[in-house]
């Protein structure tokens, strides 16, 4: 009787106990799969913020539109090593440049046997957003290099145009280094089910439901997925019910396996990251731990059930219940630092956004103070002269009250007041050039901005007898800009034209306007030494001076002015001598 009390508690206790450990195990190793992809996730996302904003900074290289525009062998060329360099420098799979029909000019595999240059991606997605105006992403086999990337792309402008786009296209190695358990898959889909991402091979590029046939159409006319067929692993018809399941049955090489589904959501990209632990596994843990009750059982019986060992036997499940919570606890502490870690970089993200562009501002405001430095010997000659001569008017005036002449008073006095005044029209002049940008935008006469430019500058012009020729055009014509930064543009321009020509005996400066159909172009030209192939490439380049002073700042800032209203600055040399330096802005359409 006691054998058979004993035979069917043990009985129970191993029932209890199995149910008990499989809800556990599966838990566990379910949770386990959980973190696993969460912190895939998190790599992924930090890995496609770092490049996701690369393209729209690449395109800013005036190498770029110029041969969009002018296609020749040269400027081909000179942006295969730029675009190299920039893949180089990024870590990046790919960096390459497709015109307005989609076709690939330029690329950083130039020389390489998988070369893109020459073929045509206009069916792929992300060059159509990028055609269209907005940023483009997109996840895709290469055609060409048969390699999975994700494509980050944007348009290429050329003034109110798009001629272009430029794509950065990365490996994603975070999902190739998955380093999960050896026996679990790591699967990766997107939002209608097709697996494009599998540590199994013979998964890839199949379909975990039934695809809508418009679905599977668009995705082998894209080549998303490459040329071959989408097979079909299971016969479920939607992607949220099978993520639903606890459990996936799959063909595994030769047989089918079952699995234990764990699976994140990445709507950012529109990614399902998708974690398979053979159900073994949690029959393996669970056999040992019933091996473990059967020998507690058997311990307990040989010991004739006494009270302390149950005792002891429950304070031991007690403690494993207790370990089993502080696990879950620690998950959850894990998963809070993380939240609050990411809401803390997006915050310093903000702060650092709007230093950089605070930062930029001073930088211009500098850049004008710099400047009018440089003209300090100048700005004190053209208000030395009216001040010694208004000493001396003032020293005749006191003579004239001594010996009692006040015939000539009104006139001398009147000469006074005229210094004056053009002392302070001086000294307006060039306070109104230093205050700071409202950074507002509106309608500027071209007029206006080179009549203020040319005063600012008048003692440097007269002092080096400089020659200002001004192409007559229409004195009522307007851009879109600000006045102040767009005389700031002008004056740098034109002091580096003085500068250039002040070893010469007859100085000489040509301005021109020319309008087109939405646009403005002013040029300003010099009869100086011009620009070597070096100093060419390099002008805009922040920190480059080749006049031997200066913070070589002033064509950085002036770039920078002229992208905020949306216009251009260009720099060539004049095919018979000297610099010419081309502005160009958004025509006022009112």
């Amino acid at each position: 009787m006691f054998r058979i009390i004993t035979f069917i508690l043990f009985v129970c206790y191993l029932m209890v106990v199995g149910l008990l450990a499989y809800t556990q195990v599966i838990e566990a190793v379910k949770a386990s799969a959980e973190q696993d992809i969460q912190d895939v996730a998190s790599r992924l996302d930090i890995e496609l913020d770092k490049y996701r904003t690369l393209p729209r900074v690449l395109v800013l290289h005036p190498a770029i539109s110029d041969v969009l525009t002018n296609p020749d062998k040269g400027n081909v060329q000179r942006v295969n090593d730029l675009l190299d360099t920039y893949n180089q420098s990024l870590s990046s799979d790919a960096v390459y440049l497709l015109s307005a029909t989609g076709l690939t000019l330029a690329s950083s595999n130039w020389d390489q046997a998988d070369s893109f240059v020459g073929n045509d991606y206009g069916f792929r997605p992300y060059f159509q957003q990028a055609i269209s105006g907005l940023e483009g992403s997109y996840f895709a086999l290469g055609t060409v290099s048969g390699k999975r990337g994700y494509y980050f792309s944007f348009p290429v402008h050329n003034n109110e145009s798009i001629i272009g786009a430029l794509v950065v296209k990365v490996a994603l190695s975070v999902i190739e280094d998955y380093n999960a358990n050896a026996d679990s898959e790591l699967m990766v889909t997107d939002d209608h089910g097709a697996v494009f991402y599998s540590s199994h091979e013979a998964w890839n590029y199949s379909s975990l439901v039934t695809l809508p046939d418009a679905v599977r159409a668009e995705i082998i006319r894209q080549k998303q997925y490459g040329n071959g067929p989408i097979p079909l692993l299971t016969k479920q018809h939607s992607l949220d019910e099978l993520l639903e399941l606890d459990t996936l049955t799959l063909q595994y090489l030769s047989q089918q396996r079952t699995y234990l589904i764990a699976d994140k959501t990445m709507s950012q990209v529109g990614w399902h990251l998708i974690a398979l632990t053979p159900i073994n596994q949690a029959y393996v843990l669970m056999g040992w731990i019933l091996i473990g009750a059967i020998v507690l059982f058997v311990l307990v019986a040989l010991l004739s059930m006494s009270w302390r060992r149950n005792v002891i036997a429950q304070r031991q499940l007690a403690a494993v219940n207790e370990q089993l919570e502080l696990r879950v606890e620690q998950r959850t502490a894990q998963l809070q630092q993380t939240n609050n870690t990411l809401v803390e970089t997006i915050d310093k993200q903000r702060i650092t956004e709007q230093r950089l562009k605070e930062t930029q501002n001073e930088l211009i405001q500098a850049g004008k103070l710099a400047l009018l430095g440089e003209m300090s010997a100048s700005i004190n000659h053209e208000l030395n002269q009216p001040l010694t001569a208004l000493r001396t008017y003032s020293e005749t005036l006191r003579l004239m009250i001594n010996k009692g002449k006040t015939e000539a008073f009104g006139e001398t006095t009147d000469e006074i007041i005229k210094l004056i005044q053009k002392m302070a029209t001086i000294v307006a002049q060039y306070k109104l050039f230093a205050r700071k940008s409202a950074g507002k935008t509106g309608p500027v006469r071209v007029a206006d901005t080179i009549n203020a430019s040319l005063s600012i500058l008048e003692s440097k012009i007269s002092k080096m007898k400089t020659h200002i020729q001004i192409e007559p055009f229409d004195n009522q014509l307007q851009v879109m800009g600000e006045a102040v930064p767009l005389e700031q543009v002008l004056v740098n321009i034109l002091n580096n034209a003085l500068q250039a020509q002040e070893e010469q005996a007859e100085p000489k400066i040509e301005l021109s306007v020319e309008v087109n159909t939405t646009s403005l172009c002013l040029t300003v030209r010099d009869f100086g030494p011009g620009f070597s192939e070096e100093q060419l490439a390099r002008v805009f380049e922040p920190f480059y001076t080749t006049k031997g002073r200066g913070l070589g700042l002033g064509l950085t800032i002036s770039q920078r002015i002229m992208a905020s209203f949306g216009g251009d600055i260009r720099a060539m040399n004049h095919p018979e001598q000297g610099a010419v330096f081309t502005l160009s802005l958004p025509m006022n359409a009112e």
